[in-house]
């Protein structure tokens, strides 16, 4: 019964972590789940290289551009059909192709990683950095194939006089009304991404994407992208202007970001109880207000950090992935591999890692030395700075590791009255204990280790670092075995 369990989770579960199959209705995502999925998509964001995204870019501006082609193509094969529904079956085509190739577009990328904007996973430049190499590569796509489509004779006349038409009729339009008509197509696209991270079939998908798409021009609506086509095609046949150019990108592409933004992303994330998977639902770095708004390792962040007055007196010591000569070390202190935790008393994954290590450190002797850095996510666990404080008073009694075992032993009760019960079953001062829990003592060698760990890009609890190699958000007790014994051998 066991293993058909197991087996059931594992087919019910991507290795990303994202649900494959609904828990309440197999065939059917809960609103939770799909969001779920769009946040494992957003991880496949930002952990692609700027270069990798303005590749995928290009590749999603070239294939946008297919959407002009055939639009343009069949409104001229049909040229009795005013209304332009005719022409419109085949606008999203380039779309399909992008969705079936994931690659990278700008109006599907207002919803993936503002997912992790939301819940202050990523900072705001890191969106900015996704958002600015995404944009300039699809029109670059877009462009290179309005160009050559300008340049050369592959539309027929009566295609290429509807290509201009297109843009022409874009060009017509005053900036509000741009601005107004992008928003409900970013609206639309970003429902349209939505829906595909809730379906389980490429059919579906496919359905889905065609109908949303072809809503688009049908309502003269406007996508910033196959706008840009259409109105570099006409630059590079003399036609119009780069500035009548930035008046309709500027128009439609703020336009779209506002509908994918403001009236998709939010109102859906607003839906959720603000979950996240398992693991970081006690694990990831929430960062904080100044990381999210200028990003971890920028010097204006650490100007206006509350912090920043700490920060500046640390040593570089303090900022090292080395052994420090005040870092509270278990095991032998001349030991070749030296293993560091920042971890949160309060979370289950820093539980796990630690109990994972002293196994290790069992079947290895004298080989591991272990530190612990304090990484407290007080957003989330409330009582994870004062079980810190605890654990520092226990040091100075010598009791560090004993009061360390004690809260991972009973990290589900942290309050203030357990953690002086902990006090006495370690055999400290109880008052001297008392008293220096609510004066916060040592709070800024716990903000220390805090900075350290952002500084040398730890995100999560879920890490660990062997002789200052990090291993991040895919612990496996296997493979940092593996590692520590290939180090030994060297």
């Amino acid at each position: 019964m066991a293993q058909n369990d197991e087996l059931r989770n594992h087919m019910d579960q991507s290795k990303s972590g994202a649900p494959a199959a609904g828990e309440a209705i197999r065939d059917m995502f809960s609103t939770d789940e799909i969001f779920h999925r769009i946040v494992a998509t957003a991880d496949e964001d930002f952990s692609r290289s700027t270069r990798l995204l303005f590749l995928s870019g290009i590749a999603a501006g070239l294939s946008i551009g297919l959407s002009f082609v055939a639009r343009a193509a069949l409104s001229g094969a049909v040229p009795n059909d005013t209304s332009g529904l005719i022409g419109n079956l085949l606008y999203p085509l380039g779309f399909i192709l992008i969705v079936g190739g994931k690659y990278q577009l700008f109006t599907e990328n207002t919803l993936t990683p503002v997912t992790h904007i939301l819940t202050r996973i990523a900072s705001i430049p890191d969106l900015l950095r996704i958002w600015g190499s995404v944009l300039v590569a699809n029109v670059l796509g877009a462009g290179a194939l309005a160009f050559v489509l300008a340049k050369t004779n592959i539309l027929t006349p009566e295609a290429a006089n509807a290509a201009r038409e297109f843009g022409k009729h874009a060009l017509e339009i005053a900036w509000n009304d741009l601005f107004w008509k992008g928003v409900l197509a970013g609206w639309i696209v970003a429902s349209m991404v939505w829906l595909t991270h809730a379906a389980r079939d490429s059919t579906t998908r496919f359905l889905t994407v065609f109908a949303l798409m072809y809503l688009i021009p049908s309502a003269d609506l406007f996508h910033c992208i196959i706008g840009a086509c259409e109105v570099l095609y006409m630059i590079f046949q003399g036609l119009a202007s780069w500035t009548e150019f930035g008046y309709f990108m500027s128009a439609v592409t703020l336009g779209n970001t506002v509908g994918g933004v403001l009236l998709v992303a939010i109102l859906n994330y607003s839906q959720t109880r603000q979950e996240r998977f398992p693991d970081r639902d006690c694990g990831q770095l929430e960062l904080s207000w100044s990381e999210w708004m200028f990003g971890r390792t920028s010097k204006l962040a650490s100007a206006l950090s509350p912090d920043s007055e700490l920060e500046s007196t640390m040593d570089k010591e303090d900022f090292s992935l080395e052994k420090r000569e005040y870092d509270h070390i278990l095991g032998n202190r001349k030991a070749p591999i030296t293993v560091i935790q920042y971890g949160d008393y309060e979370c289950p994954t820093s539980a796990d890692i630690y109990r994972s290590v002293r196994e290790l450190m069992e079947q290895k002797d004298d080989d591991i030395q272990f530190i612990f850095r304090h990484l407290p996510l007080s957003r989330r666990h409330p009582n994870a700075i004062n079980a810190a404080i605890a654990a520092e008073i226990a040091n100075e009694e010598n009791k560090f590791w004993e009061m360390h075992d004690e809260l991972f032993e009973n990290q589900e009760t942290l309050q203030d009255i357990n953690l002086e019960q902990f006090a006495r079953n370690v055999g400290l001062d109880v008052e001297n204990f008392s008293e220096k829990l609510n004066s916060q003592f040592n709070i800024e060698r716990i903000k220390s280790d805090r900075i350290t760990g952002i500084r040398n890009g730890i995100t999560s609890t879920n890490n660990i670092i062997i002789n200052g190699e990090i291993i991040e958000n895919e612990f496996d007790v296997r493979k940092v075995e593996k590692r520590i014994n290939a180090i030994l051998s060297e």
